[in-house]
């Protein structure tokens, strides 16, 4: 772990979208860095939480807490080391943060060799989590595949390609984050917790259908999501699991279900999400509830704990920043925390470069292993815009 002095951090602007401050919000003015590589620490929460303790008026930190940080939390779990070389966590304390639209170019790059593991490595992985959950050992997990493409680092490289993946239709939790090595790339549609002094939300997404061109077969994708037995029983799932981690920091009898599977359409899906509400206990703030509720239920599963476990043997490789969270903390005003899903890592070393984009979904005993595969390939639709 470091803790950087200004000269050390990179001076490129971290863009944050519309979700996390009410508009597109330009960080900028680095003034110290918390990064974490390799091990992860049993009190790195606690670090975090100091370090977000001291932040300038009109400021904010902002970054990523990749989905390996879980090893604070969870000591006994083994978590394979992510392929890209990124920090497990790169947190920046910014002087200002300003209003300000990305104005990125799409143009200037080439593509490079495309690795996209197909259905055949897919499926088994699938049929695995059905059989431990007829097996009485979990109730849901979220499993995901990695696809990978190389380029010739150029410069504006990491500035094109985020263009290219928020396009014309960015999501409300989307960000640019500069990291030593290369940049985290996020169009998340997701909320992991807002917290606006006591008060704290959650709002995860389970449940995927892909949009239509044709208005009546979108409708009536909408309608077969929004009555899907499948879909509805694994929202309410991990909607009871975000209510129960939000407990162990909420006062008693504070956590209601402000909405319960209600539709949700984004440009390229639909998705179904609840709203989790609750207050923290006097004298807990913004990190007490990430470590309560981290990683989020959404991308893990239930029972979380033996879902980790599941995940990590299956995929056989860390997810880095997908999955974790990206976070935005400023000096006045809610905490903000996505769960970073649509969301690529891009590891540059020397003259090359390589981006991991992950995409998965939650399998339940009710999963039919083909339309789980196709899911994933619906949410892709990111890396496809990256490579267009």
């Amino acid at each position: 772990m470091a803790s950087q002095r200004p000269d050390d951090i990179s001076d490129k602007t971290a863009l944050f979208g519309p979700g996390f401050a009410g508009g597109w919000a330009a960080a900028r003015e680095p003034l110290a860095a918390l990064t974490v590589s390799g091990g992860v620490p049993a009190d790195l929460f606690a670090q975090i939480s100091a370090f977000c303790a001291d932040i300038p008026e009109g400021g904010a930190v902002g970054g990523y807490i990749g989905y390996e940080a879980a090893a604070a939390l969870y000591p006994d779990l083994e978590f394979p080391a992510a392929p890209d070389s990124l920090p497990v966590v790169h947190l920046v304390r910014y002087g200002s943060v300003q209003v300000r639209e990305p104005g990125f170019s799409a143009a200037g790059y080439i593509t490079g060799a495309v690795t996209r593991p197909g259905a055949a490595d897919y499926l088994p992985k699938v049929t695995s989590v059905i059989d431990a959950i007829l097996a009485g050992e979990i109730f849901q997990a979220n499993i995901s595949r990695r696809l990978s493409a190389e380029f010739e680092a150029v410069p504006g490289l990491a500035d094109a390609l985020f263009a290219r993946l928020v396009g014309e239709h960015p999501a409300k939790y989307s960000a640019f984050l500069p990291v030593p090595g290369g940049a985290v790339l996020s169009n998340s549609p997701e909320l992991f917790l807002e917290v606006a002094g006591r008060d704290v939300a959650a709002e995860p997404i389970k449940g995927t259908m892909p949009r239509y061109p044709d208005p009546e077969a979108d409708r009536m994708a909408a309608q077969a999501l929004e009555t899907s037995e499948k879909d509805r029983a694994e929202n309410i799932m991990i909607a009871d699991l975000l209510r129960n981690d939000l407990a162990k920091v909420c006062t008693d009898h504070s956590i209601r279900e402000a909405a319960i599977c209600e539709l949700r359409s984004l440009p390229h899906v639909h998705h179904l999400f609840s709203r989790i509400e609750g207050r923290l206990r006097e004298g807990l703030g913004p990190i007490d509830a990430v470590a309560a509720a981290f990683p989020c239920g959404s991308i893990t599963g239930a029972p979380k704990h033996r879902a980790m476990q599941i995940i990590s043997r299956l995929e056989g490789e860390g997810r880095g920043p997908y999955c974790g969270t990206v976070a935005f903390i400023p000096a006045s005003g809610p905490a903000v925390f996505s769960v970073a899903i649509r969301t690529a890592a891009l590891s540059v070393e020397g003259t090359r470069a390589r981006l991991d984009y992950r995409s998965g979904g939650g399998v339940t005993a009710l999963s039919d292993p083909q339309a789980e595969y196709e899911e994933t390939e619906a949410k892709a639709y990111g890396f496809e815009a990256m490579l267009t």
